[in-house]
């Protein structure tokens, strides 16, 4: 049940509030996925904190070797941005595009697609190819988080209580790196991923360099680090070396039978999907 309900208009306003709060905070940024919990769960008295009006969580603006996405920022302005396109970037506007309807993506804010904390977050695959650093903010200062270890548990997260997710850090990806997002699910609109993968592909020094990231087949989103680390070694990027990275990504997922699909279902989607995404890049490598 929502006991008091306040806006912050800037980081500051909503950092005090959060130091003042008697009550479970929960923070509002576009609403679709807490307030239906909200409606769920009255028995529990909470403070909700609505940061939608803070201008400065919002934008998509160059960093220090990378662009920084403020957490406020609309879905759907992830999906138009300019600055994410004509590079690896780009697949993040890809995967925004995936997120529920218009009408949900003109509401949701890529910071609530990724704090709420779902295995199967459309964004997050794709942010986790792109090595995405997540940057949280309290009173008591500012702190880096690599994204991969941001998760702890469906629903869970590091923040603390105190904390919030200011803004999401892109570094420059690779020269000529090239990037994918594939989603499997019953329809292409309104469903959550069955199995989400994620894949970035460079060559670096001679060397095939890859990311892959899986989403709806773990406790928490996932990098798949032994078929990186095979195709890093690899002497060529072939159809055999291909076969045997999806098969190891497969074999790093730790998937549960739900209403959605059995475990077995979404290991034989994931080498499926990584198989599909990597010889797609490979090509567009060539």
């Amino acid at each position: 049940m929502i006991a008091d309900y306040v806006q912050g208009c800037s980081v500051e306003e909503i950092l005090a509030r959060l130091q003042k709060a008697t009550l479970p905070v929960r923070v509002l940024a576009g609403g679709t996925d807490l307030l239906p919990r909200l409606r769920l769960d009255l028995a529990q008295r909470v403070e909700v904190v609505d940061i939608s009006g803070a201008s400065d969580l919002k934008g998509i603006v160059p960093a220090s070797r990378g662009l920084r996405l403020g957490a406020a920022t609309k879905l759907a302005a992830v999906v138009v941005a300019e600055e994410l396109s004509g590079n690896a970037w780009q697949v993040l506007s890809e995967a925004a595009s995936l997120v529920g309807s218009p009408q949900i993506r003109n509401l949701a804010t890529l910071g609530g697609n990724i704090c709420n904390a779902s295995p199967a977050a459309d964004t997050v695959p794709a942010l986790l190819a792109l090595d995405a650093q997540a940057e949280l903010v309290s009173a008591r200062g500012v702190r880096s988080v690599p994204l991969s270890e941001f998760f702890v548990g469906p629903g869970r997260t590091v923040l603390d209580e105190d904390e919030i997710l200011a803004s999401v850090l892109l570094p420059e990806p690779p020269p000529g790196a090239v990037a994918a997002y594939l989603k499997h699910s019953p329809r292409r609109a309104m469903d959550l991923a069955v199995v989400g993968v994620g894949v970035l592909l460079a060559q670096v020094e001679g060397r095939i360099a890859a990311r892959i990231a899986l989403g709806a087949v773990a406790p928490t989103p996932l990098r798949a680090r032994q078929a990186e680390e095979m195709l890093r070694l690899a002497p060529r990027l072939n159809e055999e070396t291909i076969a045997e990275a999806a098969r190891l990504a497969a074999l790093e997922a730790r998937p549960i039978s739900d209403v959605r699909a059995s475990a077995e279902y979404r290991t034989a989607m994931i080498e499926t999907l990584t198989r599909r995404a990597l010889a797609h890049l490979a090509a567009t490598l060539e």
